[in-house]
């Protein structure tokens, strides 16, 4: 048993350097497998170590401080896992006895309830239910502290944190295939598309993740404008705008590695500092969001002051279809719709589709184009040249995002 509480600084600062920070650690950076590339070429900016994809997304191997990065800066990365241990359990016993090695009193905060999920597959230790049992018990036996183990209370506890931003959830993920064991702590805490400038209680059709990926997808650059012509509560402006000022997009949120008994202050303090001087105080070309809804740019307006983003951005209450980016000095970018499709279209989606295509050849020629559609028919009836049909899961659902030039 180790007691943490009894023992000095120095020797909790030892071990920490011993098993932490004093030697490399294997990350994996989860992110849906459409996404991954995308990801990929973020983690290769931010110079880590020799980045790869894997089945979990990107994967590499770096120190802590790398992680600490990666959960600052990566726009299209879903959470950053720690790879604790791997290592063959091919009995009950084994795997007790080789996860209770494990330093579980330098990575947990006690006062953190703990998610802890196993998944198995052709092992002797065939029950999911028992891996978890086992895994806690070493955890337990490691605190010297019955009952250590709190696991939430529902799925959106797990999923979520709970209400809002605030409850913070460790998971734990043992996965156990052949009877080799991999144990992953996730360093994040909420979701990295939980960026901060969101409400909690407010809804929007995209994911800040997904939004920027698509942006990086169809290849806009903060050196072009961009109109988001149908932007609900304003995501893909204010991703643009963030990406453009190249702000940090984890700089309004905390994680859960800030919480680690192992935390190193100095080096998270110095990584924010770096972010904070390398911003830059205004977009570099338009950024307008426009809707027809004035309780969507409303709350766009808000998201936008939350981001810091609320000068960047050209908010207008009007229909896209009135809007002609001629009228308004704009030069060449990129228009990005996400259209009421599927569930919530209530007329035709087709229909939909080749009025916003006719609106486009008509109004936007040069300018590059990415529209949100729920199959390739309804992107097809664009009619908008060629394009490429990016297939991706979002809200639940198979959608397909056209990207394309529209002719000069």
């Amino acid at each position: 048993m180790v007691d943490v509480s009894k023992e000095s600084n120095a020797a909790f600062s030892r071990r920490v350097k011993t098993h932490i920070t004093g030697h490399e650690h294997r990350f994996a950076i989860t992110t849906p497998q459409e996404l991954a590339p995308i990801c990929l070429g973020e983690a290769a900016l931010l110079d880590i170590p020799a980045p790869e994809l894997t089945e979990a997304g990107v994967e590499f191997t770096g120190r802590l401080k790398d992680a600490y990065a990666c959960n600052l800066w990566l726009r299209t990365a879903g959470r950053v896992l720690c790879r604790l241990s791997s290592f063959r359990a091919g009995a009950v016993e084994q795997l007790f006895s080789k996860a209770s090695r494990i330093p579980w009193e330098l990575w947990l905060n006690s006062r953190i309830p703990i998610d802890l999920q196993a998944g198995v597959e052709y092992s002797r230790i065939s029950n999911e239910g028992k891996v978890v049992e086992i895994i806690a018990q070493s955890i337990e036996k490691r605190l010297g502290q019955t009952g250590a183990i709190h696991l939430p209370q529902s799925e959106k506890d797990a999923h979520d944190g709970g209400s809002g931003q605030n409850q913070l959830i460790q998971k734990i993920l043992v996965r156990l295939v052949e009877n080799q064991c991999r144990i992953s702590l996730d360093t994040s805490g909420s979701h990295l598309y939980r960026r901060g400038y969101r409400l909690s209680g407010s809804t929007a059709p995209i994911r800040e993740t997904l939004a920027a990926a698509i942006l990086l997808k169809a290849g806009w650059k903060p050196d072009f404008p961009l109109v988001d012509g149908m932007c609900g509560s304003g995501v893909f402006a204010i991703e643009a705008a963030l990406m453009s000022r190249k702000i940090a997009p984890g700089l309004g949120r905390d994680f859960l590695f800030q919480k680690w008994p192992s935390f190193q202050e100095k080096s998270w303090a110095y990584l924010r500092r770096k972010a904070v001087e390398s911003s830059l105080s205004k977009a570099a070309q338009p950024i307008v969001g426009i809707d027809i809804s004035s309780e969507a740019i409303d709350l766009s307006r808000q998201n936008g002051s939350r981001a810091g983003t609320a000068c960047d951005i050209d908010w207008k209450n009007s229909d896209f279809f009135d809007f002609i980016p001629a009228k308004e000095g704009l030069e060449k970018g990129l228009v990005v719709l996400n259209p009421p499709y599927g569930v919530r279209l209530a007329s035709d989606g087709p229909g939909l589709y080749e009025k916003i295509g006719a609106h486009l050849r008509l109004n936007f020629k040069g300018w590059k184009y990415a529209v949100l559609a729920k199959s390739r028919l309804e992107a097809a009836a664009l009619g908008a040249g060629r394009m490429r049909h990016w297939n991706i899961r979002h809200g639940g659902m198979n959608i397909t995002v056209a990207i394309g030039s529209i002719s000069s």
